[in-house]
């Protein structure tokens, strides 16, 4: 019997095919199933154009790489330094140096400097027609023939000499600064009257050089022979050095057995060598020697003086000015080829003396000027100018004037016409006594012979 409680599908009510009807349902169903497939489709693609559509307006902010610019110069073409600071211009510094000649105090310019005879001396007259020349040179070198025993000996001329002391003190008033002790008479008086003198300047004036004479205790302050303690003497302006030496070719005598050869500066090649070794050890640009040699009253250069002026020479010394005869000689520019010059003043003679004849009453002002710049140094110009010792007997016109200063009237009044036979009487005889020693470089214009000494 059939089971009477069976459902009917009320959705296929009325429907009499069935699996007709199963397949117009599952076509629905795909339908269905497609259209949410399209439509969660769209939804994507509005999703994604949502995105696209933000990425254009709000690009993501990426880090861009710097830009490279090209360099258009040639890289073969080194920078340019930048400009240097520019080199100081080197100081130029010139030093002048002045020297006369023989102090050789006779009795008659000794007592000029006691004209009263109350044993007071003063010797400031013998100097002061040149005292603007000695204020104007940087060092002023004077050769001091006779010694300074002062008061400690009887004061005496010819021909052993003992001089005041207050002649020093005139000297160093006007401005000498180096004082030569290297003469024929520096033993005139032993060993006393030299350890006398160099006391005198030691405790009077020791800011004053004094070459060529040393302490026979062994406390001298002067080059001599090349074995003085002291060394060769030095002066110096503005890093600008000059070496002095003094010599002197002879002496008089007064040597005993136990005479020291180092207490005078003789002239020995080996010890001037060494001398002016030392002196360029010393840091000298320049050396100058100062040397008393040759013949009395002669106005040409002996044999003798020629011997040493080639040692001179060849050791490199750059001046040499000569002393003790009594006259003046030419004066000479030395030069073998081989790029080293050496002035030569042969001879400046006296400055004062009581001598008798009027060739003696002329003597030689050197003044020489010494060049630096930088490291390269020369010796520049030079004059040789002649000076005339006016002799006014007990009266205080015992001194010197430079020839162009000397006139007709200065020479009638000097005695030494009366002495000489004439001779000396005149401006002109000066004059031409002088052109005719010194030759053709003399100058009659200036007086003087001058030029200039280069390498």
């Amino acid at each position: 019997m059939a089971d009477t409680n069976t459902t009917i599908d009320k959705s296929y009510a009325g429907n009499t095919k069935p699996h007709r009807h199963r397949v117009i349902r599952r076509l629905l169903m795909t339908l269905l199933v497609a259209a949410a497939l399209v439509a969660a489709g769209m939804v994507v693609l509005v999703v994604r154009a949502a995105q696209t559509n933000l990425s254009r307006q709000a690009p993501e902010q990426v880090e861009e790489p710097l830009p490279v610019v090209e360099d258009t110069k040639d890289p073969s073409a080194a920078e340019p330094d930048p400009e240097p600071e520019p080199e100081p211009e080197p100081q130029t510094v010139e030093l002048k140096l002045m020297m006369v000649g023989d102090i050789l105090m006779h009795e008659g310019v000794i007592y000029s400097g006691d004209v009263d005879g109350d044993g007071i001396f003063n010797f400031d007259h013998l100097f002061a027609p040149i005292a603007a020349d000695v204020a104007e040179a940087d060092v002023a070198i004077l050769n001091q023939e006779t010694i300074l025993g002062g008061h400690a000996f009887p004061f005496s001329g010819y021909p052993v000499f003992n001089s005041p002391q207050e002649l020093g003190d005139a000297e160093v008033k006007v401005g000498f600064d180096v004082i030569l002790k290297a003469t024929n008479h520096t033993l005139d008086l032993g060993y006393d009257g030299v350890r006398t003198e160099i006391a005198y300047w030691r405790d009077n004036h020791p800011e004053i050089a004094v070459i060529g004479m040393a302490d026979p205790d062994g406390t001298g302050v002067c080059p001599a022979g090349g074995i003085s303690p002291a060394g060769p003497y030095i002066v110096e302006k503005d890093g600008l050095k000059v070496g002095l030496l003094n010599y002197t070719e002879i002496l008089n005598g007064n040597v005993d057995e136990t005479f020291d050869w180092r207490v005078v500066s003789l002239m020995f090649e080996e010890g001037i060598r060494n001398d002016i070794q030392a002196a360029r050890d010393a840091g000298a640009d320049f050396v100058v020697v100062m040397t008393h040699w040759g013949a009395e009253y002669t106005n040409e250069p002996t044999e003798s003086e020629r011997f040493w002026a080639n040692i001179l020479y060849d050791a490199g010394v750059d001046v040499v000015i000569g002393g003790h005869p009594h006259v003046i000689q030419p004066v000479e520019v030395m030069d073998n080829g081989s790029g080293h010059k050496m002035l030569v003043c042969w001879s400046v003679g006296n400055f004062v003396s009581s001598q008798p004849w009027a060739y003696t009453m002329v003597g030689g002002m050197v003044k020489v000027s010494f060049v630096k710049t930088g490291d390269e140094a020369h010796v520049g110009a030079y004059e040789f100018i002649p000076v005339i010792n006016q002799r006014q007997p007990n009266t205080l016109a015992q001194t010197a004037y430079k020839l162009s200063d000397y006139t007709d009237e200065l020479a009638a009044a000097s005695d030494i016409s009366l002495i000489d036979s004439g001779n000396g009487s005149t401006l002109a005889w000066y004059q031409n006594y002088c052109a005719g020693v010194l030759g053709e470089s003399f100058d009659w214009n200036t007086m003087s012979v001058h030029g200039t000494v280069s390498e």
